[in-house]
């Protein structure tokens, strides 16, 4: 028999509802294991007014359970009489069974009673009150409300409640909301409500389906019916929609029966740069731009209401008056900021703070500028210094716009629309992308100018703020610090940038002037190596085979990930898996013994196996320095990593014929002083591949 919940709610915002449905299906999975009740599927769906469960063939109870409970010591079972003792029978007693059904077990705190019990299953009908009740109440939103007496936080004001097994109703109530069988029509919780009869997805499904007002209650059909309306209205005038995938999630979670509208606008909006027309219809109104086949966008809009009527004609209009206002408020703005030039705004940027301890944001604009310019140096790209210059310099001059301050997300690319007005297009091209990556997976700046403007802005900020301790921790991250590492651990490794995040790090640091940066520095070493072993994994590398590089920090990070390709290929050899386990057996003796001394003594050396040994290291050092010291190249990664696998064989002899903790104190010395040399070149070289 199938269980049916909805939820039926004030309106949700519609990035609550994906996050909702989801907690649904795994509590429902989570309350339906622990109450040991067996289903075919759990399947939450619905929209920003109504959360539904259906739980597809549940078991009519629960499952009986064999429980063992652990008593007493097994000395204290009966008295030297023979009698069960007070204390046995008393825990006979609270497990409502007789003291003979106890029973001993061996355990590995020595020998305890048991008892052994029976648990009945109880009929699903019972319990799924208990679990509807749990499921709703332990539902977790971004923020929550508090409307009626019994203090329940919840995204939006609960207003009504199906609960149903088969065709009977579960009883049960959240916050004075009794469960029936009744939902509500599209409009208002005020209508005649429709009436559920029976726990059956197609038969819901169905019946919102069928209803003058139709609901599409599946998020699926509702993304169908909205790229189909949407669509045609563009291929109506001979053109297609900009379907961008964030506006057509957040459309499907905001309406029940999506219908487009398209209408026309004035051509003299078409002005304004695409991307300040583009912002103003998915952020502020929701709508989808109408694009010729070059992605030119056209004099129309595409707005989607929820529901069907008669009345697309008003419906239209409403539309239009709302989106002439904004785009009249975008062309003000606009063309209010081209009176004044980049240099005014950029000094507006003093009376901005950055961060409070961090100094304004003119100050912060200077840092960024000198970063860059240093890494211009470092990285030997003095012909684009100079656009590197203007770009970092003025990078933050927009955050001083009309345009920015009412349309944030613009930061960056109206900077560079301005840039390119003042004759520096291809500088206003990076300071359009400063601010890229704007998500981890998300394109990075196309040029090497905007590559080096976007980095000295992403690790000054990382800087400043580690600094004063502003570092996220749990879930707290309100400078997005996290997203801006990601980004600049990507465009080191792959823009392929010759410099170590050890020297960036310590020139950002440099630039806040008397403070002292080594904590911090340290600080946020550690949170770039857990950027880029996230990214080396989503890379397709193994997890933890970073952990094994050394000075991953003193190398450009391009060279590491091809340090780590090396060491996941060689670990696959025989040779090189057992100088490995060798390594670790190596670190395990000298973990355990007396300091060892740092030279070797080649007249106490007695055995022919560390006699072995001992010239494989010498052999070794002279190998690893007639190699060409090319970092980076894959070859001498490979070449270097070679020779330490060469330590398996003489260290297996070694440890076979050789005790190291030889009764002469001078002989045991003298071996573990050899040991050491071993450790130092398979630990502390390019890799420790005792980590391997």
């Amino acid at each position: 028999m199938n269980a049916f919940l909805e939820i039926g709610c004030e309106h949700l915002p519609s990035r609550f509802v994906k996050p909702a449905l989801a907690q649904m299906e795994t509590l429902a999975k989570t309350l339906l294991e622990e109450k040991r009740i067996s289903y075919q599927k759990v399947h939450a769906f619905g929209t920003f007014r109504r959360l539904c469960l259906m739980i597809e063939d549940l078991s009519e109870k629960s499952a009986d359970v064999q429980k063992e409970v652990k008593g007493p010591p097994a000395k204290l079972l009966k008295d030297a009489q023979g009698n069960f003792t007070p204390q046995s029978a008393g825990f006979a007693q609270k497990n409502g069974i007789k003291p003979e059904k106890l029973s001993v077990k061996e355990t590995d705190k020595g020998p305890f009673i048991f008892a052994r019990l029976h648990i009945q299953g109880e009929k699903t009908v019972k319990l799924l009150p208990e679990i509807f009740t749990h499921l709703i109440t332990h539902m977790e939103f971004a923020k929550n409300m508090v409307w009626e007496a019994s203090g329940l936080k919840w995204g939006r004001p609960i207003r009504s409640l199906i609960g149903l097994y088969g065709t009977k109703i579960v009883p049960f109530e959240v916050a004075g909301v009794k469960s029936n069988r009744f939902t509500y029509p599209i409009t208002s919780f005020g209508r005649k409500p429709i009436r559920v009869e029976k726990a059956d997805e197609d038969y819901y499904v169905e019946l919102l389906k069928s209803q003058p007002q139709p609901i599409l209650v599946l998020p699926e059909e509702r993304r169908e019916a909205l790229l189909r309306t949407v669509m045609a209205e563009a291929k109506a005038r001979g053109y297609h929609a900009d379907l961008d995938p964030a506006l057509v999630e957040e459309t499907v979670f905001f309406t029940e029966h999506p219908v487009a509208v398209c209408g026309d606008f004035d051509l003299k909006f078409l002005t304004l740069p695409k991307e300040l027309i583009t912002t103003v219809f998915k952020t502020q109104l929701k709508m989808f731009p109408v694009v010729d086949g070059r992605n030119e966008i056209q004099p129309y809009f595409i707005a989607v209401r929820d529901g069907v009527s008669a009345n697309q004609n008003e419906v239209r209009d409403g539309f239009k008056k709302v989106m002439s206002a904004r785009l009249s408020d975008a062309v003000f703005f606009y063309e209010n900021d081209k009176k004044e030039s980049l240099d005014h705004f950029k000094n507006k940027l003093a009376e901005r703070t950055f961060v409070e301890g961090l100094g304004n944001l003119l100050q912060k604009s200077d840092r960024t500028r000198e970063l860059a310019m240093w890494l211009c140096d470092r990285l030997q790209q003095t012909d684009i210094k100079d656009s590197v210059t203007y770009a970092a310099g003025y990078a933050y001059a927009d955050l001083a716009t009309s345009v920015v301050y009412e349309f944030p997300e613009l930061q960056g690319y109206m900077g560079g629309r301005y840039a390119a007005l003042e004759g520096h297009p291809q500088e206003g091209e990076a300071m359009a992308q400063f601010y890229w990556p704007l998500s981890s997976n998300s394109d990075l700046p196309e040029t090497l100018t905007g590559a080096v403007v976007s980095l000295a802005g992403k690790v000054d900020t990382l800087a400043g703020n580690f600094l004063i301790g502003q570092i996220p921790t749990g879930s707290e991250d309100p400078f997005a610090l996290r997203r801006q590492a990601f980004g600049a651990v990507r465009i080191l490794l792959e823009k392929g940038l010759q410099v170590s995040v050890k020297e960036l790090l310590q020139k950002a640091f440099a630039l806040y002037e008397g403070k002292d940066a080594q904590q911090a520095e340290a600080e946020l070493e550690n949170f770039f190596f857990q950027r880029l072993a996230l990214l080396l994994e989503q890379r397709g590398h193994a997890a933890g085979t970073l952990a094994a590089v050394n000075a991953w920090n003193e190398m450009p990070l391009c060279d590491v990930e091809t340090l780590v390709g090396v060491l996941e290929k060689e670990r696959g050899g025989a040779h090189f898996n057992a100088a490995a386990e060798a390594a670790k057996r190596v670190c395990n003796i000298l973990k355990k013994a007396e300091a060892a001394p740092q030279t070797v003594q080649e007249k106490l050396l007695q055995l022919p196996a560390e006699k072995a040994l001992f010239h494989a290291v010498q052999k070794a050092h002279q190998a690893l320095a007639a190699l060409p010291q090319q970092a980076g190249q894959e070859a001498f990664y490979k070449q270097t990593l070679e020779i330490l696998a060469g330590f398996a064989a003489p260290l297996a002899q070694f440890f076979t014929d050789v005790m190291v903790n030889a009764e002469d104190p001078s002989v045991r010395a003298n071996r573990l002083a050899l040991l050491s040399q071993v450790k130092k070149l398979l630990t502390q070289g390019l890799a420790d591949i005792s980590q391997l």
